[in-house]
């Protein structure tokens, strides 16, 4: 669009100086021009030519340069506005009492586990997206970084203290603490990137922080999410019999496989667990692995599906090492109304 803005202001330039000049041309000379060497008045009309040329580009920058001012204030106005916003959420939270640390359900250690969704990178399936924010927790970005660190912090009465696994302890900021109940919010005293953190609970033990999309899971609650480290992590208990369903040239080729005897229904859901075994090895932070062991939840009445837990494993069919892990709810999918995702709807979700 720019380029042709362009290319219209300087035909139509082209076009009036086209027409100043044939007029100058046929324009009877004037008494000072009569006496004049009919090369001296070619002369001084081309000087006037160019003049006006120089004049009118000079016009079409001004008005270029005040279109560009123009949108700079406009963006200007818009950043301005939304900081704003941002510091009048930020008084509002200011205002309200101190939450006492009883009535506090952040204090006590969490696991960080990073923004729940990132971006698939050129080429990658969803279902490969997915399987990559699962098995790594998301790829911190760094807003949770400063705002949480990574691995476990521990919000305690007074400050936010990161905890290494050699058990050091780093405290990353001071801070206060506000609202309650399934709402959370966390002011840092100290100046750090950011001015306020709000924390949603899903339940007791699963948290999220709003508008960064930071995931946060309870230390020590049942079914906490491993760690990215094959030592620490436990590696889960298989299915009895796994069931081939199909096999797909997506991510390189792969098998896909469902244990019907972990199928458990009650009303309009279902829970299946499910095994993705690899043609080729797929490389996620350096580690390879050539299988991932999934738990889905199915809505059978709403044709959707999400992504409960996920497992890595350096082995075909579930074998081998542990390579990440994590029990962090993603979102719900629609099921196309055929595929492979609809062949596990149908399995999860049809009456024995």
């Amino acid at each position: 669009m720019k380029a042709a803005f362009f290319r219209t202001i300087f035909v139509s330039a082209g076009f009036a100086l086209a027409t100043i000049a044939a007029f100058a041309q046929d324009r009877p000379p004037t008494t000072e021009q009569i006496g004049k060497d009919p090369s001296a008045r070619r002369q001084e009309a081309e000087q006037q030519r160019s003049q006006q040329r120089d004049q009118h580009q000079q016009n079409d920058q001004q008005q270029l340069n005040q279109q560009y001012d123009d949108t700079l204030r406009q963006q200007r106005s818009r950043d301005a506005a939304a900081a704003a916003q941002g510091q009048a959420v930020l008084r509002t939270w200011q205002q309200r009492p101190p939450l006492a640390a009883d009535q506090n359900p952040l204090l006590g250690r969490w696991e960080s586990l990073g923004a729940g969704q990132r971006a698939a990178a050129p080429g990658v399936s969803p279902e490969m997206a997915k399987l990559a924010n699962s098995l790594l927790g998301g790829i911190t970005g760094g807003m949770c970084d400063s705002m949480l660190g990574r691995g476990v912090v521990e919000f305690r009465p007074t400050a936010v203290v990161a905890i290494t696994r050699d058990g050091h302890e780093q405290t990353l900021y001071r801070a206060e603490y506000r609202g309650g109940g399934s709402r959370v919010v966390v002011l840092p005293q100290a100046g750090m990137s950011f001015t306020h953190m709000i924390i949603d609970f899903s339940d007791r033990d699963h948290a999220t922080v709003a508008a960064v999309g930071c995931s946060l899971k309870r230390a020590g609650s049942a079914n906490a999410a491993a760690t990215n480290s094959p030592a620490t992590t436990a590696k889960p208990s298989a299915p009895e019999k796994w069931v081939l369903l199909g096999t797909t040239e997506a991510n390189g080729g792969m098998d896909i496989y469902v244990a019907q005897s972990s199928i458990r229904r009650s009303g309009a859901s279902a829970q299946m667990s499910d095994l993705w075994d690899f043609k080729q090895a797929h490389m996620f932070e350096g580690k390879s692995f050539l299988s991932a062991l999934n738990r889905y939840e199915y809505d059978c009445a709403g044709t959707r599906r999400r992504m409960l837990s996920t497992t890595g494993f350096s082995g075909h069919m579930g074998e081998g090492t542990v390579i990440a892990s994590s029990n962090s709810t993603l979102a719900w999918e629609k099921v196309p109304p055929s595929g492979p995702l609809h062949d596990y709807w149908t399995t999860a979700c049809k009456k024995s």
